[in-house]
């Protein structure tokens, strides 16, 4: 049951730094071995337990150039090719200087990417050779959906590929003294359209290759080296995509698994269910993904602001909750030019390790319809082909009409000082009248507080707008419309711990309405 589990192991903080974020935006132009060295001060500052840099993606390497493959060959890697002509490889310093201040890391390896579209516009093609050359490897079929054009994924159908990418897992874990490495599974696609699941044992076999490569290691260095996996937020969409987590932690290929959207931070993932199968394993630990964002529509409205302190301990209480052992950090740092900036920003990750501090500060939960708004991957979908837009829509021309919508929370609101819920109902006039339950009881009229004329912040600004561009979706994701909002005190009974349900039912409307009602904006404040 959720709340049942506490979190193992030593490892609380995994930050990923993805490919070229850090090099396009915080280090300078060039890059000197002192410049690397403070960079990763920085993080053993905040805490950090483990450092992953990504050091391969679209069929280039990141950070190490050798014989056997071809460097990045974006503009931001450039500024590390003095330190590599010098006889310098960026990653062996990242390493020695993460290793000098205690903290573990792993190379990260995208096993596809989905930003050959960026690199193309900057002038460099889709990827290295290996990639663009190649085209009897490429994944030809492609779902419905602007943005599966936008790269060129390989098809790990073919030995030819696997064997690539193993090459480079090979050439790291031999040639650096890096703990491990980190399976990078965000980017959509690893075969073609509605082949995953017959495809799961291919891309296992990969992960068995790269777990047996670090056991031999692991003899050598006469230590042990990790296996992790960053994966989709969902078992069913991991199969989907051909990969077989569930075999991959029971026959402990993986130390741990990074289930999380690509995105956007999900308050309502059922993230137990990877708990569940890690505990049974016993060797397997849980690291679902903090992310900047709770959704494309709040990224409109506040251009790109990542979520507060109180939204990410809300975040992180629900991942303690569902039996995590830890937090992974991703994309922390695509909103770098939101004040106090870094290093300062890191510093909440101090907070976020203790569950006993997550549980003493204030808590915000927002639950909202992740991929509302984006038309790239089919409407409302993630690059999984997921639908991730739970609403409640209410029906006008229904008389009856009445939906549910679950929202989580690990709280025992019994201790909290005071607790309320938000909910916004889009296009419910002053005139229309409803019902308001929660898990079955109904929530006295006079106790609900309702406005037609809440104050927002929307800043209209555009979302992801080079991918949006080639897409040819507006740059500006639309919102819903004119709307109420509703709040009451939250208490328990007869909230509980864990999945809660709101019921809004339409007992009387403004007779001249024509749009339906939509509520897909819930929010819970918790104040201990």
């Amino acid at each position: 049951p959720l709340g049942a589990l506490s979190p193992r192991g030593q490892r609380r903080i995994v930050y990923v730094s993805d490919p070229s974020s850090i090099a396009l935006h915080y280090l300078p132009d060039p890059t000197s071995e002192g410049d690397l060295r403070r960079w990763v001060d920085e993080l053993a500052d905040a805490r950090v337990d483990t450092f992953i840099q990504e050091s391969y993606t679209q069929g280039w390497t990141t950070y190490w150039r050798n014989e056997r493959h071809e460097y990045d060959r974006r503009p931001q890697h450039r500024r590390f090719i003095p330190l590599l002509d010098s006889g310098v490889q960026p990653l062996a310093v990242l390493i020695d200087q993460s290793h000098k201040r205690g903290m573990e890391f792993l190379a990260g390896v995208r096993i596809n990417d989905n930003h050959g579209h960026v690199s193309v516009e900057q002038g460099v093609g889709a990827g290295a050779r290996f990639v663009t050359e190649n085209p009897q490897w490429q994944i030809k079929q492609a779902p419905p959906g602007a943005y599966y054009k936008l790269s060129t994924p390989l098809d790990f159908t073919f030995p030819e590929v696997r064997n690539y990418v193993f090459s480079v897992m090979e050439e790291l874990v031999t040639r650096f003294d890096a703990d491990g490495v980190e399976l990078c599974f965000r980017d959509h696609r690893y075969f073609p359209p509605g082949k995953g699941p017959e495809n799961q044992s291919k891309m296992t076999e990969l992960v068995r290759r790269v777990h047996d490569l670090l056991v031999r290691e692991s003899a050598a260095k006469k230590r042990k080296l990790v296996l992790g996996a960053r994966v989709y937020q969902t078992l069913e969409e991991c199969r989907a995509q051909g990969l077989d987590v569930a075999t991959w932690i029971a026959q402990d290929l993986i130390g741990y698994v990074a289930p999380g959207d690509v995105i956007y931070s999900d308050f309502n993932a059922p993230y137990e269910a990877f708990a569940q199968l890690a505990r049974a394993a016993s060797n397997c630990l849980v690291y679902p993904a903090m992310l900047p964002w709770s959704s494309v529509r709040t990224r409109r409205r506040l251009a790109g602001q990542p979520i507060s302190l109180d939204q990410q301990r809300a975040l992180v209480q629900n991942f303690y909750g569902a039996g995590a052992d830890g937090i992974s950090v991703y994309n922390h740092f695509v909103p770098i030019e939101w004040a106090p900036f870094y290093p300062e920003m890191l510093q909440d990750f101090h907070e976020l390790r203790d569950p006993e501090r997550v549980g003493r500060g204030r808590r915000h939960y927002v639950f909202e319809p992740l991929w509302a708004g984006s038309a790239g991957f089919g409407q409302d979908r993630t690059s999984t082909g997921a639908l991730k837009a739970d609403r409640i829509v209410l029906e006008r021309k229904n008389p009856q009409a009445s939906g549910r919508y679950r929202f989580r929370i690990c709280e025992d609101l019994r201790r909290a000082r005071r607790a309320s819920l938000l909910f916004r109902a889009f296009h419910l006039t002053p005139e229309d009248r409803c019902v308001v339950r929660l898990n079955g009881s109904e929530v006295p009229t006079a106790a609900i507080r309702r406005r037609a004329d809440e104050t927002r912040v929307d800043m209209r600004a555009p979302v992801d707008p080079t991918s949006r561009a080639h897409a040819g979706e507006p740059l500006v994701p639309e919102l819903p419309g004119p709307f109420s909002t509703l709040w009451f005190e939250l208490q328990a009974p007869p909230a509980v711990y864990g999945d809660n349900w709101l019921e809004v039912a339409l007992t009387g409307g403004e007779p001249k309405a024509a749009n339906d009602v939509v509520i897909d904006e819930v929010e819970v404040r918790v104040t201990p």
